[in-house]
């Protein structure tokens, strides 16, 4: 109890003690005036005890409701985030789209009607069972292979991603050779960067075609080499030891399933592997 309830409690006190003095003196107006101030310290003494009995739990509230309000506040920030994020990435997979219908013109401008298969490059295709040909999910394949080169592109600094815009793409083809197809180039790529960085391999659809896109942000090599990496040996000035066949037997893989493969790329900018093939 503070010091203004003590003192409501004794002006009511003494206002009560006034009215039965005024009572017994037969003084009416004095026994109605001071029952009155009796009952107004008495109705303000309870106003201010209830009031402080109710602050805590006031207190309590607004405490759960900042708490409240933080929470929303946060949500709403997360929200906003994943938003951006979200738009960024459609961003992104439209620059992609774009890019990758700019690529399947120049080879359709480039080539001629249905490739034609070189002998040598026959050679390098790996043995298939056409029996056992079936459609396969070309981004599980794709990230089967990542896992399996993690040791590699872990030690060296570089860390390969798939970009899709669904968890399935489904393609007629081997499994085995498609990931033959992607380990010759994640392959590559891990070779020649020559740094720490990020390959992204980018899957999807364009009418009833595949399209996908191998691009890595190491060194690159001078636009004058960029169209014979696939020829048969061909090693270029950044050379590495090797046989020099695995982009060329990637090319044989592509052109088996009458696909294009094309490649792009600008010294010190890294390096843009292209592939369309035909979804059936």
């Amino acid at each position: 109890m503070n010091t203004t309830q003590k003192s409501l409690l004794a002006c009511s006190a003494i206002c009560y003690a006034l009215v039965l003095f005024s009572f017994l003196n037969s003084s009416l107006w004095l026994v109605l005036i001071f029952f009155i101030l009796h009952s107004l310290a008495l109705l303000y003494f309870s106003y201010l005890t209830y009031s402080y009995s109710q602050a805590p739990q006031m207190e309590e509230e607004l405490t759960v409701l900042k708490e409240q309000y933080s929470q929303l506040v946060s949500e709403n920030t997360g929200l906003t985030e994943q938003l951006s994020r979200s738009q960024k990435k459609c961003d992104e997979l439209e620059h992609v789209q774009k890019e990758l219908e700019a690529v399947r013109q120049e080879l359709a401008a480039s080539s001629s009607g249905e490739p034609v298969p070189d002998k040598a490059l026959d050679a390098l295709l790996p043995p298939i069972d056409m029996e056992k040909q079936e459609t396969i999910n070309i981004i599980q394949v794709a990230k089967d292979t990542i896992q399996e080169f993690l040791p590699f592109s872990s030690k060296a600094g570089i860390q390969v991603l798939v970009s899709a815009a669904t968890d399935s793409l489904l393609v007629k083809a081997s499994a085995q050779r498609i990931r033959i197809l992607f380990r010759n180039i994640i392959d590559n790529s891990i070779k020649y960067m020559n740094q720490a960085g990020n390959l992204v391999i980018t899957i999807s659809t364009i009418g009833d075609d595949i399209f996908i896109v191998l691009k890595d942000n190491g060194q690159g090599l001078p636009a004058a080499e960029t169209p014979h990496i696939f020829e048969i040996n061909y090693q270029g000035s950044n050379r590495i030891s090797g046989n020099g066949l695995g982009l060329t037997q990637a090319k044989a893989i592509v052109d088996s399933y009458g696909g294009t493969i094309y490649a792009k790329s600008t010294e010190g900018k890294g390096m843009g592997i292209y592939i369309q093939i035909p979804i059936e």
